[in-house]
């Protein structure tokens, strides 16, 4: 296993270094009244960690493999984090390796063996993670289970711990159990073919528990049996076919889980999965992640009620490019379209008051809250200079018309737009080469009124729910500024980025290609995270980038480290609910995957 100690390396060295530092009579060196571990509370809290993600994980395919349906982790996923654990594991050995060179005494001699048993965890989790070896997850659920024994003595002989001693109660409430017995079956051939080995099959009357493999060796397999007796009595009626067969006994494993959902721990894995209809590539939320739309390229939007039952199947036009909910209220609905956009209530499906028809499909679609209105918007035909202009349209959330200033005629290339949570709507052209910013309320305001005048063509717009902030993106770089003063207070922050998003705590988030900026309320660069290839920004308890088409990263507000989401697929969109809880991806064209956020 690359990178990791076994326990006989790790025992050895450990040896060797005692040997070193003793004395010509053979006793240990005096370094003090202390010599043992210095660093062990962190050593068993890292432990600790390392053990409380295995168990987590353990729970979790524990129960894909039963076939439960919640909390649970796929193999190849399971693999995974599995191969990332492996490393950590190493690097921990690494630790305590040089913690204990020249050190004796009661923490040494417990810290030893606990590193020697998570050197066999990441073996045996390497080995499942390999060949999926159901005899590996077995160990594994041993290794787990005698670390935690292990790093509960260690606790005994270090100064209280509550956070230690919470982790250690919290990892072993999580049990997983396996129960191993032996299978007979029977296996004739090989054959030349595929259909060479069905026709055999069919020859002993197909029976109920038989099969044959796709890919050669072409054999035919009948069973398992649950005891070796039936086996041999079925295999001499086969012989007495004709059909030459052999009966093998190999092992079989059951696996079994109690205890609490690990929903904390096991946060980065999908919290719900529902089959969607083939090319889905659009997501939509409702604003506590409980409804899902989902949109296909033929049209067709999929709405799904809180505990995943499809409750409206509406068709529209091909081509959908915008999902869009209104905040929860008495009377929920939600928006979906392209170059038209219709409005349908929730549960039903049910079209509501007019949609709104652009001439070319709408780039963008948000609910304002307080003043309850769909703002959409679009370019021209073809976003070029030339091709007619853009426009913003407003209906209310059952889909009536909405007066002045609506509809708003934009240039070609269409407008970006946001909206603050006291209703006011803040749209962004470009023209005369700057970014014009300007403002107005549904159903108050008929005019817009200019609030800043941004050097070079307008990409992005973003404001803070608070009305606070607003940021621009582009083609002279990044600007954040304050609302009330715009002109004093307009600061360039960053190059072009791709895009902007303010977090409810108004943390601005700027994606660029290759990183993702974090700036604080105060105007501060928190912190810069790489990327391969950012593509997509959302923001609520934490940012959520959508790197390259097959990683989802979800961004610790505090000091950036990402953390990957199990989407297990190529990524066709990434949504999130107004409260910032829930992320939901769209993968392969056919699930949509939803996390909550911790």
């Amino acid at each position: 296993m690359s990178g990791a100690f076994t326990r006989r390396a790790l025992t050895s060295a450990l040896a060797l270094a005692f040997l070193a530092s003793c004395t010509e009579s053979g006793q240990p060196s005096k370094n003090g009244p202390f010599n043992d571990v210095v660093g062990a509370p962190k050593l068993a809290r890292d432990a600790g960690a390392v053990l409380l993600q295995v168990s987590a994980y353990d729970y979790g395919l524990a129960g894909a493999l039963a076939g439960e349906q919640t909390r649970t982790v796929a193999a190849a996923r399971y693999g995974a984090v599995m191969r990332g654990t492996t490393q950590t594991i190493s690097a921990f050995n690494a630790a305590v390796l040089a913690g204990t060179l020249d050190r004796t005494g009661p923490i040494r001699e417990k810290l030893v063996p606990l590193a020697d048993g998570l050197s066999d965890l990441a073996r045996d989790g390497a080995t499942y993670a390999d060949g999926g070896d159901p005899a590996a997850f077995a160990r594994v659920i041993t290794d787990v289970s005698a670390g935690w024994q292990r790093l509960r003595d260690l606790s005994t002989t270090l100064p209280k711990d509550d956070a230690l001693q919470s982790t250690i109660a919290r990892g072993m409430s999580f049990v997983v159990t396996s129960k191993s017995s032996t299978q007979s079956t029977i296996t004739t051939g090989p054959y030349v073919s595929a259909t060479e080995a069905k026709q055999a099959l069919q020859r002993m009357g197909s029976p109920l528990n038989g099969s044959f493999t796709q890919s050669a060796p072409y054999v035919v397999r009948i069973g398992p049996y649950s005891d070796r007796a039936s086996a041999d009595t079925a295999s001499a009626g086969l012989l007495k076919q004709g059909v030459i067969n052999v009966v093998t006994d190999d092992p079989s494993y059951a696996f079994a889980r109690t205890g609490p959902l690990p929903d904390a721990e096991l946060w980065r894995e999908p919290s719900r999965v529902l089959e969607v209809r083939a090319t889905s590539r659009k997501i939509g939320l409702s604003s506590d992640g409980s409804w899902v739309v989902t949109g296909s390229d033929d049209g067709y939007a999929a709405l799904f009620n809180p505990v995943g039952k499809l409750t409206a199947l509406p068709q529209s036009y091909a081509g959908m490019s915008v999902l869009q909910f209104s905040v929860d209220g008495d009377h929920q609905s939600f928006a979906v379209g392209g170059q038209v956009v219709t409005f349908l209530a929730v549960p039903t499906g049910q079209n509501l008051g007019e949609g709104m028809r652009f001439t070319g499909a709408a780039t963008q679609i948000l609910f304002v809250p307080s003043t309850r209105v769909f703002v959409s918007a679009s370019t021209g035909s073809t976003g070029l200079a030339g091709g007619g202009p853009g426009l913003i349209g407003g209906r209310t959330a059952d889909g009536e018309l909405v007066g002045d200033p609506f509809p708003i005629v934009t240039p070609a290339a269409g407008a970006r737009i946001a909206a603050s949570d006291s209703g006011d709507v803040y749209v962004g052209t470009t023209s005369g080469g700057a970014f014009d910013v300007e403002v107005f309320r549904p159903g108050r305001d008929s005019e817009l009124k200019a609030v800043a005048r941004i050097a070079g063509t307008g990409t992005a717009l973003a404001v803070d729910r608070s009305a606070r902030f607003a940021a621009a993106v582009t083609d002279q770089g990044t600007y954040r500024f304050a609302l009330a003063d715009p002109k004093a207070t307009l600061t360039r922050i960053a190059g072009t980025v791709r895009d902007v998003v303010f977090a409810p705590d108004g943390t601005l988030y700027a994606l660029d290609q290759t990183s993702l900026l974090a700036i604080g309320p105060d105007g501060a660069a928190r912190w810069t995270a790489p990327l391969v290839d950012g593509r997509r920004l959302v923001a609520g308890r934490r940012a959520v980038v959508l790197d390259g088409t097959d990683r989802a990263l979800a961004f610790n507000p505090a000091d950036g480290t990402a953390e990957e989401l199990g989407a297990g697929g190529t990524i066709n969109d990434l949504a999130m609910s107004r409260d910032g809880r829930v992320v939901g991806v769209i993968v392969d064209a056919r699930r949509a995957v939803l996390f909550t956020l911790p």
